[in-house]
């Protein structure tokens, strides 16, 4: 009876600990990391196994430098541009007609 109990309890404790890894987490830069998932650390690749960051070997950016610049106005769907007017000095008039001459 006493060894069943004892296996009982080996076994309770096996799959509380694989329970524990399986649901580990891993943080970096003050944000949690679920298992499996990888994040650019420094330049470098990392993926979260077993609550711990293990290296891909790849090198990454940590921030997209494409976007640097770009300004998002979400209430806008066309960019602002200034229609010219018929009277503005930029808008080449027509010349005024003229009657052409009878010999």
């Amino acid at each position: 009876m006493r060894m069943g109990l004892v296996a009982l309890c080996a076994v309770a404790a096996f799959l509380g600990t694989a329970s524990f890894a399986a649901g580990a987490v891993c943080s970096y830069n003050m944000q949690a990391f679920s298992e499996g998932t990888t994040s650019c650390q420094n330049g470098r690749q990392f993926r979260c196994s077993g609550g711990k960051w293990e290296s891909v070997g790849t090198d990454c950016a940590d921030v997209d430098p494409g976007d640097a610049g770009v300004k998002v106005d979400p209430g806008v769907n066309e960019p602002k541009v200034r229609e010219p007017a018929v009277r503005d000095p930029s808008v080449k008039q027509p010349a005024p007609p003229t009657e052409p001459k009878v010999p």
